[in-house]
């Protein structure tokens, strides 16, 4: 088998494109450099020992490698042959062998034949033939494939062996009727020396992960070019970083769908160069990286009115304030499986549900109709409205004064809603100190115990427990009856005992100098309350919200 450069060959049912052929440093004979449609599948990415010597379309490190040219190749199917393996029963095949006439192969003739063969598609409007090793080498099937293939609309030649789109092209302009024609996964080159064929018909193209380079031309060139009413478009998984590779701006003006999912963008400024889709309705982004806005100063589209951002990598509200911006008709959002919704906190902190975070999304997006396939009821945007307005608020509370107007910098929509549903009243910010009256907090009291049998240790005890529910709770601390105990609540606080114990004598002095010498001394001891076993209530004792309490054995 003759090797070139751009040849598409298959090995053990793995497809590679040849780059190089020549010789290799420290190595003998000469040997093929190839890309690998699997990225994975190779060890470099056409650098061997320091040495460049092939670019490849994709950008992984382990996409190429160098084999020997003698090595058994998978041998590639023409049409016909990939259509009856896969559609046709074995008795049609027999009935359909081919005779030859000289070199050439010619179809056997005759109505039980043609009967048979045009049979074997009946009501099938749609071919998959994926992955099944197909070339268009000639024209020796034109008829036949025209017979059996008259009312096929829809093609799928995915992962084939395409070496280029004129090969490609020829081969499906014998389909009168084709409208959808999918092309993932083939890596053909685009001739710009051909004859420029339109595919009037085709309004559904997808170019998945053909990693396209567009050598002879753009990509919005050549579909436009060979596809020029193409409404549905698909380029995804295809590595690139932004839309500036396809050339939105040569795109067919028919288009209305664009599918970029399973790129390389992070930020909503990659996508700028769709502005010139004017007829652009549906944008899908699924599993890019998306995490950022970056640089956007004016919008992405004006005529976009359905976006799917599920499963980026967006973590912030500010990707989602921009989209009024980005995509002003925009009234269909998908936002699932984004890290915002996993990890959300309320202005106050408390952790919140990821549908608390789709209601702050629908509040956050007024002009928005349907969010993750649900419509959005005029009660659902209510409560989304109010609730943020809520959030707001809370978050303007928890702000210095000074800080407020950095914090209504991020919530555009604040006077809006104000107006809408009225302003709420924004307390002062609270001291550290503050606790809210009606709180579970507020109604607790932390207890530490001490006791010469035990460490210390601390309870948190409602005001509302009586005496007797305490000495329940320490009793079985302790492992004690609770009547046993003995509970001195330690205040604090000290009581004047009096002078010199107590007693004070009668002391003669004769001058206003010996007053101080001879003025008796004021002793005071630590007041202590004991919390006595009944049904009086702890709260009734203890005022605060901390408290030290002695725990000691009765007599």
């Amino acid at each position: 088998m003759a090797h070139f450069v751009g040849q598409r060959l298959s090995l053990k049912g793995q497809l590679c494109t040849v780059q190089y052929l020549g010789s290799v440093r420290n190595k003998s004979g000469n040997w093929l450099g190839v890309e690998w449609d699997d990225p994975a599948r190779g060890k470099h990415n056409g650098t061997h020992e320091g040495v460049k010597y092939f670019e490849c379309r994709s950008r992984s490190p382990t996409v190429a490698s160098f084999l020997r040219p003698a090595q058994p190749w998978d041998e590639p199917r023409s049409f016909y042959q990939a259509v009856r393996e896969k559609y046709m029963s074995k008795d049609d095949v027999e009935a359909s062998q081919a005779v030859y006439f000289s070199s050439k192969q010619a179809e056997e003739v005759g109505f039980q034949k043609f009967a048979k063969r045009q049979a074997a598609l009946q009501g099938i409007h749609v071919l998959i033939l994926d992955h099944m090793r197909l070339q268009y080498k000639n024209s020796v099937e034109d008829e036949v494939i025209r017979d059996v293939c008259k009312d096929i609309s829809e093609l799928d030649l995915s992962c084939n062996l395409f070496e280029s789109l004129e090969e490609i092209r020829r081969l499906v302009t014998l389909l009168p009727k084709l409208v959808h024609l999918v092309l993932d996964g083939n890596r053909f080159e685009v001739d710009g020396t051909a004859d420029a064929v339109r595919l009037d018909r085709v309004a559904s193209l997808s170019l998945s992960n053909t990693l396209l380079q567009g050598k002879s031309g753009s990509l919005g060139q050549v579909t436009s070019l060979h596809f020029p009413n193409v409404k549905t478009f698909k380029v995804a998984n295809d590595e690139r970083h932004n839309t500036a590779s396809l050339d939105a701006q040569a795109l067919p003006a028919s288009i209305k769908v664009i599918d970029l999912a399973g790129n390389d963008f992070t930020n909503l400024s990659d996508l700028q160069d769709l502005t010139a889709c004017g007829n652009l309705e549906r944008l899908n982004l699924e599993k890019c990286q998306i995490r950022g806005v970056g640089e956007l100063n004016t919008h992405i589209n004006s005529s976009i009115i359905d976006l799917d951002l599920a499963h980026n990598r967006i973590n912030s509200w500010a990707v989602i304030d921009a989209l009024p911006t980005a995509f002003p008709a925009l009234k269909q959002l998908r936002m699932t499986g984004n890290p915002i919704y996993t990890d959300l906190k309320s202005a106050a902190g408390k952790p919140l549900l990821a549908e608390d975070g789709y209601m702050l999304t629908i509040a956050r997006l007024p002009q928005l109709e349907m969010l993750n396939y649900s419509k959005i009821t005029e009660k659902e945007r209510l409560n989304a409205e109010k609730y943020y307005l809520d959030e707001i608020a809370a978050e303007l509370a928890a702000s210095s004064p000074d800080s407020r107007v950095d914090v209504l910098r991020k919530h555009s929509l604040w006077s809006a809603l104000c107006e809408e549903y009225g302003e709420p009243v924004i307390p002062d910010q609270p001291s550290t100190n503050t606790i809210d009256p009606r709180s579970l907090a507020a109604r607790l009291i932390t207890i530490t115990c001490s006791s010469s049998s035990h460490p210390d240790w601390t309870l948190k005890i409602p005001k509302s427990f009586n005496i007797y529910s305490v000495l329940g709770m320490i009793g079985k601390k302790l492992n004690v009856m609770p009547l046993d105990l003995r509970l001195i609540w330690e205040t604090g606080e000290e009581d004047p005992l009096g002078v010199d114990g107590g007693y004070e004598s009668i002391v003669e002095w004769d001058s206003d100098e010996d007053e101080e010498q001879t003025k008796p001394r004021e002793e005071k001891v630590a007041r202590e309350v004991e919390l006595v076993p009944g049904t009086r209530t702890l709260g009734t004792y203890i005022e605060g919200r901390e408290a030290k309490v002695r725990v000691e054995m009765r007599n």
